[in-house]
């Protein structure tokens, strides 16, 4: 299998998430230094000191204060949240992409994953169809029902609220991706172009006890992931002159976005 990956994209929203959450946590601690301004500026006041008279001091130590600290902490608390979904995403050494290349090593260069290399995040392409997959990484009991994850309620979960990577909805994630890989890709080989792109979702955590109760798309773990796509061999989901026509402007995206191809053994 070949697989596209643009690492310069994966090293630059890397440092990104590691920027807003350094960012996130100065604000943060701003926002509580800045309830304290009453007391300094009244002492400033008491000593004549000529900064109490600045027009923002004032507005400071006239109520502005609260207003500026919750400004700043709610600004901090939203900046560091999205630093951090960036980190999970992009920096942690087990992404969920990287799990997905693991589950699919071994299919040979008729097949491609593009990792951020192509319109979508996560694309397959190979004789079992294309694909858009969207990743989750989460362990213990997951129920997924109508489109939805479900975890049970735990300390540990109340404990990483904050820092644990969200549920949310992957198929509702996993139809976008596909409706706008789809899009592009009868603009680039016409409107007439016998293409579908389909939605999978994939639990890549080694720990998870998956549930799923009547998707409209597969939901699966990451160990199933081979044997689901070569199930699908036997409906022929695509020609292998469109499947050609497929992965050469696939390929052009993703050189011309700077991804880097891994072949082979290497994949």
């Amino acid at each position: 299998m070949r697989v596209y990956a643009n690492n310069e994209t994966i090293v630059k929203k890397g440092k990104l998430g590691r920027r807003l959450s350094v960012a996130g946590l100065l604000i943060l601690g701003l926002g509580m230094l800045v309830s304290y301004a009453p007391v300094m500026i009244q002492k400033w006041i008491d000593a004549g000191n000529p900064l109490a008279q600045n027009p923002f001091i004032l507005w400071l130590y006239k109520g502005g204060w609260f207003y500026f600290s919750i400004g700043a902490l709610i600004g901090g608390f939203i900046m560091g949240q999205i630093g951090n979904s960036y980190m999970r995403r992009f920096l942690r050494p087990n992404r969920p992409d990287m799990t997905v290349a693991k589950a699919l090593k071994g299919f040979d260069d008729r097949n491609r994953l593009y990792v951020w290399a192509s319109p979508i995040d996560l694309a397959f392409v190979g004789p079992a169809g294309v694909y858009a997959i969207v990743g989750r990484d989460l362990a213990g009991a997951i129920e997924f029902v109508d489109g939805k994850v479900k975890t049970p309620f735990s300390l540990r979960k109340l404990l990483l609220f904050f820092g644990d990577e969200s549920g949310g909805r992957p198929l509702d994630e996993a139809e976008m991706d596909a409706e706008k890989l789809e899009k592009w890709l009868k603009e680039q080989l016409g409107a007439d172009a016998q293409i579908v792109v389909k939605p999978l979702v994939v639990f890549t955590n080694d720990k998870v006890n998956l549930k799923v109760s009547d998707p409209d798309a597969p939901v699966i773990p990451y160990k199933q992931l081979k044997s689901y796509l070569r199930s699908q061999l036997k409906s022929k989901p695509i020609t292998k002159p469109t499947l050609q026509r497929v992965v050469e402007v696939m390929d052009a995206y993703a050189e011309g976005a700077g991804a880097v191809p891994i072949t082979g053994k290497e994949a």
